[in-house]
């Protein structure tokens, strides 16, 4: 990475800086602006550059002088005061005799007004930061040109990338870091027209090292593997954990055997170490080679089932001779064979009479299971004997254990073992969910191949008190303990409370699931560390947990929940690892909220719920309010969803006009949704909408909206061909993958230009999901559809997503008119965000204009687009037709 180039580090004020102006505001009329120059730099300079917190740099592109730095920028570089005024190149850096060769200014020069802004990333010597850096070119009122650069510290999210690109145990790239780098070298030597060579790797008879030394041991397995395979590598290649023992190395050379080599040497570096430690068990893995060649066209799913099939063969030939060797090392018994005779049907009958457990068969030729009657009664199975045992089975089993039970059946289906042991959660004919406890042996023939599977599930039924992850009782101890205090003690009033991780499923994204379980174990430990005398702390589902408090005095649970919100309002840590996760809770008492455990758990997860809508790390206490909210909520939806299904009766849709910002000519429209609810009358977008993605009736819902959208810019578009219309869009629909060919179905069904259809998102979604979701946004751009950024400047990235460009249209939020005609803030804001808009281009609407007045103020600042009430409130179809093409017609003087 380069060098620095172009810090400016002294506090140079506005005043020093010749035509500062025109950073704030194009050439206008004297009477639409404040009469002072110096008073508008003052703003431009206090009010927007010395509140941005990331660093701001401005030079004179011929000559590299310093003319500005904001105060970020000081701070960041020791607070220097004397740097406005020299050369960026003598003073920034070290031992420069001339100009950066890396510096983009040159490039940007050459381009003039149409050259593209320049997004770069630098490693800065004299801080030891990493910077993204975002230069462009600004004219001023002047006539000259300056260069701007808009710098953020981005070491700390290199460092936390890097940090969940990791695997702990074994150093080396986890599964999510390794299959991305994988597919970027797929692409990559296939552009490049090279081969390179994959090797998977599976650790041998590790579970039988678990089971038989504790899992410190099969850690130490798993990690002495790692290093061997390592240690045969040379940059580029690189090695990444696939799963749990499963590996995968990528080695970038033409040469197969000197691979296959490699990898030898890495066994004999194990067979070594285990040796000189005297190890009690087998340090080895098996493993396969395959060639992935440049011509070839296949995914990269295809490309590690290849190379899987390729390690199970060496794996099924390991198995074979292990068992041939178990079978000769069975010397030493009685000479001459003692025949025993016995009926399989008559012994399945007397196992089956002889215990309290089902017992289960498995032919593994033809997958078909048998269960014993007992089982099939209790479960309501369609039979004893199941062809697909998997999926009929598996549907008893609880989502939250699911991949537990699969992982451990898949273990035994892929022969990499032969004993069989896991728990989890099977819902009975009564609906219960129940624990069971799975053993069982898998039988191979003679040449190693699996043949038999059987063993015994055992009814926990609601004897597992504990919770395996946290070590805390369980929710169903959580019910069994509040039931028996309404029951023994009805006289000593109880709380309930219900704790949530706030947006858990960021953790688990940003590091794996392992990383996630080790968090939610680590917060039942600190929970319970500050917990008060008379409370005691549970683990229910996913990242939730129960509280029960038996102490009449309330106050130190009310320091209990201060407590809380100090300990997880701030960056935690665990093994190295730095996350953020706060915690919500919802709280319900007895007597005075309920006499039973149904409804107290009820209505402390609604109070959770009401917390969590305030924001993140809030405490609720349920009351008559949130009750009332909730079942306002559950009426609602109710409805909603009987409005759907009677073809979508009571939606309507609502267009609100778009016009020229300087002319107040019609260009288009945004639809909105509407509801009237059969006996509440119109219910707020604001109500209904949540309720619609929670139900994700929004799916249905927004596909209704669109088509209806699209209909009626083809009627508008016959009068105004320029129109357009705009229509938001949920988070929630571009999760799902067909709701993008379903508007380009609706595109060519009605011959709409969907060049002029706007689909806008608002900018919090944006700024979370611009990478993960820059596939979907480029299929909607692939569409000719343009996108808009809703709400924008309310977020806390708002100049981040703008380098980013992920639209053609910002929409700045209402809220910077309000006090437009007071607050200098706001007009220097518009002004600033029209200037960065432009250079980047795209165009600006502004929303909420709704006097004379703040049209006035705000006409003459570089605006293409005006949206409020002014020119028209949000009407119905019939009367939006009727509205003239200039909007309004008096007063625009």
């Amino acid at each position: 990475m380069a060098c620095i180039h172009k810090r400016s580090l002294a506090a140079g004020g506005p005043a020093d800086l010749p035509g500062a102006r025109s950073l704030a505001r194009p050439a206008t009329d004297e009477a639409t602006v404040p009469a002072r120059d110096d008073a508008l730099q003052s703003w431009v300079f206090d009010a927007i550059m010395e509140k941005i917190r990331a660093n701001v740099y401005i030079t004179r592109p011929e000559t590299g002088e310093i003319l500005f730095v904001n105060s970020a920028m000081q701070e960041a570089f020791g607070g220097a005061e004397t740097l406005v005024g020299k050369t960026c190149w003598q003073t920034l850096q070290r031992g420069m005799d001339g100009p950066c060769p890396f510096c983009p200014v040159p490039k940007l020069m050459a381009g003039g007004d149409k050259s593209p802004a320049c997004v770069w990333e630098e490693h800065n010597t004299v801080n030891d930061r990493v910077y993204e850096n975002h230069d462009s070119l600004l004219q001023w009122i002047d006539g000259t040109t300056v260069h701007f650069q808009y710098s953020l510290d981005v070491t700390e999210t290199k460092r936390l990338q890097r940090a969940a690109s990791i695997d702990e145990l074994t150093h080396t790239y986890n599964r999510r870091a390794g299959r991305e780098k994988l597919g970027q070298s797929i692409a990559q030597c296939r552009q490049a027209g090279r081969t390179f060579f994959l090797c998977m790797y599976d650790i041998n008879l590790l579970k039988e090292v678990n089971d038989l030394y504790g899992h410190t041991e099969g850690d130490f397995l798993i990690a002495a593997a790692a290093r061997a395979v390592k240690a045969q590598m040379t940059p580029p290649d690189y090695l990444f954990r696939l799963s749990g023992d499963e590996f995968i190395a990528v080695f970038f050379t033409d040469d197969g055997q000197q691979v296959q080599t490699r990898i030898e040497r890495a066994l004999l570096q194990l067979s070594d170490t285990r040796r000189q430690l005297d190890k009690p068990y087998t340090m080895g893995f098996c493993y396969g080679i395959i060639a992935v060649y440049p011509q070839d066209a296949l995914e990269m799913k295809e490309i590690l089932r290849l190379v899987d099939q390729k390690m199970y063969e060496q794996k099924r030939a390991y198995h074979i001779r292990r068992a041939q060797n178990l079978a000769e090392s069975g010397a030493g018994r009685e000479p001459g064979p003692i025949s025993f005779d016995y009926d399989k049907e008559r012994l399945y009958d007397a196992l089956v009479q002889s215990t309290d457990d089902y017992l289960y068969v498995c032919n593994m030729k033809t997958g078909v299971f048998r269960y014993s009657a007992a089982m099939v009664r209790e479960f309501d199975l369609p039979g004893e004997v199941i062809a697909n045992a998997a999926a009929v089975w598996g549907s008893h089993v609880h989502p939250h254990d699911k991949a537990s039970f699969l992982e451990s059946n898949q273990e035994i289906t892929d022969g990499r073992t032969d004993s069989h042991l896991v728990e989890y959660r099977a819902r009975n004919r009564r609906g219960e969910w129940v624990w069971m406890r799975c053993r069982g042996h898998l039988e191979r023939d003679e040449d190693g191949e699996p043949v038999l599977f059987a063993g015994f599930i055992t009814n926990l039924g609601k004897r597992g008190k504990i919770d395996l992850l946290t070590g805390l009782y369980n929710k169903f101890e959580f019910e069994q303990v509040i039931t028996a205090h309404l029951q023994e003690r009805p006289a000593d009033p109880l709380q309930v409370a219900v704790l949530d991780l706030d947006d858990f499923g960021r953790i688990n994204d940003l590091y794996d699931r392992d990383f996630g379980d080790a968090v939610i174990r680590v917060t039942g430990q600190r929970i319970c560390a500050i917990l008060p005398d008379g409370a005691q702390l549970f683990r229910l589902d996913g990242d939730e947990f129960g509280m029960i408090y038996r102490d009449s005095d309330t106050g130190p649970l009310e320091q209990f929940f201060e407590d809380m919100q100090r300990t997880f309002g701030r960056q935690q840590e665990y093994d190295g690892q730095k996350y953020f996760c706060t915690l919500s809770a919802g709280c319900a008492g007895y007597p005075a909220d309920s006499d039973n455990y149904l409804q107290l758990f009820k209505y402390a997860s609604y109070a959770l719920e009401y917390a969590k809508q305030g924001g993140a790390g809030n405490v609720a206490h349920f009351s008559a309010e949130i009750f009332g909210h909730k079942s306002q909520a559950l009426r609602l939806s109710e409805a909603l969803r009987d409005s759907v299904e009677n073809g979508f009766s009571g939606f309507s849709l609502a267009f609100q006009p778009q016009v020229e910002a300087d002319t107040g000519k019609l260009t288009g429209a945004e639809a909105l949704a509407r509801w009237q609810h059969p006996d509440l009358g119109p219910v707020s977008p604001a109500e209904f909408i949540p309720l619609l993605e929670e139900s994700g009736l929004i799916h249905p819902v927004g596909r209704w909206i669109f088509e209806r959208a699209v209909q009626a810019y083809r009627h508008w578009a016959q009068k105004v061909p320029s129109f357009s219309m705009s229509v938001n869009l949920s988070r929630l629909q571009l999760t799902q993958p067909s709701f993008i060919d379903y508007m380009q179905q609706v595109l060519q069904e009605s011959g709409a230009d969907p060049r002029q259809i706007v689909v806008e998102l608002t900018e919090s979604y944006i700024a979370a999901n611009i990478d993960e979701d820059r596939a979907v946004l480029d299929r909607i751009r692939a569409l000719g559809m343009r996108i808009a950024i809703d709400d924008f400047g309310t977020g806390y990235s708002s100049l981040g997503i703008l380098k980013r460009r992920p639209g053609q249209l910002v929409k700045i939020d209402r809220t910077f008119v309000q006090d437009i005609l007071h607050s200098s803030f706001d007009t220097t804001f518009i002004r600033f965000i029209v200037a960065l808009c432009h250079d980047g281009g795209m165009q600006v609407l502004l929303e909420g204009v709704e006097t004379w007045e703040e049209y006035r103020a705000v006409k003459d600042m570089g605006l293409d687009y005006i949206q409020g009430f002014l020119f028209g409130r949000p009407v119905d179809g019939d009367v939006f037709s009727a509205l003239p093409e200039q909007l309004p017609a008096q007063g625009r003087q």
